[in-house]
């Protein structure tokens, strides 16, 4: 999943984020384990998934990425989606990236309690290592894109699903002012609406 956008459009809220990184391990009822504003985190990255997987240009981004991983080309348009938001400057600087990587850390070091299935096994990873801050960085994500490629069976796709990037880089310099502007920041009656449903 697209660790970084899920993280990023938490509003800087500790709750949110946590609620936010879970959202792919609470399934059905689950939700009602967990307080108001986590169970509104999990909500919104259901919203920001729903959003990324209908809107019709990341549909074409993904349909690149599908002759090389198949049902995985999701996963492989997510990690993209997270180096394009990493080094759009609209969004952040550098310097203030690792003041938000840092952040967030600690706020959900502070809520390790919480953590559950994916996010209790890949946590110490993604703090350890700085995913934050590498999602960023060219080869941090072929490297991710070929892990993700071997755990699937598909090694040999790695070539090609990297060539399939950088058709979609292509594409992301022509539409920069979507990426820029088009990230799934909720109006507040929206935001409320989280609240009143959990």
């Amino acid at each position: 999943m697209n660790l970084l956008a899920h993280a990023y459009l938490s509003q800087h809220d500790p709750e949110l984020l946590l609620g936010n990184m879970l959202g792919d391990d609470v399934k059905g009822l689950q939700i009602k384990l967990y307080p108001p504003k986590v169970r509104a985190g999990i909500q919104l990255h259901r919203y920001i998934d729903s959003f990324t997987d209908q809107h019709t240009l990341l549909s074409q981004a993904r349909a690149i990425y599908r002759p090389a991983a198949g049902l995985f080309a999701g996963p492989l348009l997510d990690i993209t989606l997270d180096y394009f938001l990493a080094n759009d400057p609209a969004i952040y600087s550098k310097s203030e990236w690792q003041s938000f990587a840092s952040w967030a850390y600690q706020s959900l070091d502070a809520q390790s309690t919480w953590h559950t299935g994916g996010m209790r096994r890949y946590f110490p990873y993604l703090k350890k290592e700085n995913w934050f801050i590498h999602y960023g960085e060219l080869p941090f994500i072929e490297n991710t894109m070929r892990h993700l490629l071997s755990r699937i069976g598909r090694p040999a796709a790695s070539p090609a699903a990297i060539l399939a990037f950088k058709e979609i880089w292509i594409i992301y310099l022509r539409s920069i002012k979507f990426f820029s502007m088009s990230w799934p920041l909720m109006p507040p009656a929206r935001q409320r609406s989280f609240y009143l449903k959990v």
